[in-house]
C-alpha cells in the first residue's frame, strides 16, 4: 500500500493543489482550508454546497498566505483587491478570511441536493480550520474504481470527493476496512474514525469538462449507503510523501 496522491485546499470549496509532500499537524494538513470566503451579510463561510460557482476558482498556499486564481485566469493574493473581485463576481459582499482569526465557521447546504433552491441547512465547523467535520479525509483508488465499474457512464473524478490523501492498496481495497485502525503515512500516524458521508458537492460541475451529474450522489446513496472514503484523526504529526509506503499498525 502506498500514497498515490496528496491534495490541499487552501480556500474552502475552491479547487485545490496537488502536492508532492504535506505536513500533517495536530489539526490536519498544514494550510488545508485555512481560508474561506465570508458572506458578510449572512456571516456564513460560503461553501460550494450552496454556491457551486466557487469551484470555478482555485487557490494555493503561498509565502504571503494564499493566492486565488479567478475564473478569468487572473491570480491575486488575499487582500482588498481580491475581496472586491469576489464581491463583484458573486454579487454579494464577500471577503477572504483566515480561520485562525475568524474563529469557528458557519456553513450552509441545500436540504435537497437535487434542488439548490431548497431550504438551507446550517451547521458549524470544527474550529481548527474551515473543514466540515474532520481533520483528514482519505480515499483509496479502489473506492472510486469500484464505482466506475458499477456506473462507467458517470465521471468518477477524484476532484468531486476532495480527499487529502489517496491511497493505492490494490484494485479491491476500499478504505472502509481500516475504520478503527491506525495507519502510518510517511512520518505521520492517523486513526481512521469512520466513513465519509457525501453531499451535493459530488454532483457539482467543475472546470475541464466535469459536468453536473446528480446520478453521482444518487448512485452513492443506493450502492454505498452514502459513504465513500473515510475520515481520520491525527495521532502523530509528521510529513507525508507521494510514493511512500503505508502500514497498518
Amino acid at each position: 500500500m502506498r500514497i498515490e496522491e496528496l491534495r490541499r485546499y487552501a480556500v474552502k470549496s475552491m479547487q485545490g493543489e496537488e502536492c508532492d509532500e504535506l505536513h500533517i499537524t495536530s489539526s490536519g494538513v498544514e494550510g488545508d482550508r485555512d481560508f474561506g470566503v465570508l458572506d458578510v451579510g449572512s456571516g456564513t463561510i460560503i461553501s460550494a454546497k450552496r454556491d457551486g460557482r466557487l469551484l470555478e476558482a482555485s487557490a494555493r498556499v503561498s509565502d504571503e498566505g494564499v493566492r486565488v486564481r479567478l475564473p478569468d485566469g487572473r491570480e491575486l493574493p488575499d487582500g482588498d483587491a481580491l475581496d472586491q473581485e469576489l464581491t463583484s463576481w458573486l454579487g454579494r459582499e464577500a471577503r477572504v478570511v483566515q480561520s485562525l482569526r475568524h474563529g469557528v465557521g458557519t456553513f450552509e447546504c441545500p436540504e435537497d441536493f437535487e434542488r439548490d433552491e431548497s431550504r438551507a441547512l446550517r451547521w458549524q465547523g470544527t474550529g481548527h480550520s474551515f473543514v466540515d467535520e474532520s481533520e483528514l479525509h482519505l480515499l483509496t483508488t479502489a473506492d472510486l474504481g469500484l464505482l466506475q465499474r458499477h456506473r462507467p457512464d458517470l465521471q468518477w473524478d477524484v476532484r468531486r470527493f476532495r480527499p487529502n490523501i489517496v491511497l493505492d492498496a490494490g484494485e479491491d481495497a476500499t478504505s472502509g476496512q481500516w475504520i478503527g485502525q491506525q495507519l502510518r503515512l510517511g512520518d505521520a500516524i492517523v486513526r481512521v474514525t469512520g466513513p465519509c458521508t457525501r453531499c451535493v458537492m459530488t454532483t457539482r460541475a467543475q472546470p475541464d469538462g466535469l459536468e453536473r451529474q446528480l446520478d453521482i450522489l444518487r448512485h452513492v446513496i443506493q450502492q454505498c449507503g452514502n459513504s465513500v472514503g473515510v475520515r481520520a484523526k491525527v495521532v502523530a504529526t509528521g510529513r507525508v510523501y507521494v510514493g511512500s509506503d503505508v502500514q497498518v499498525i
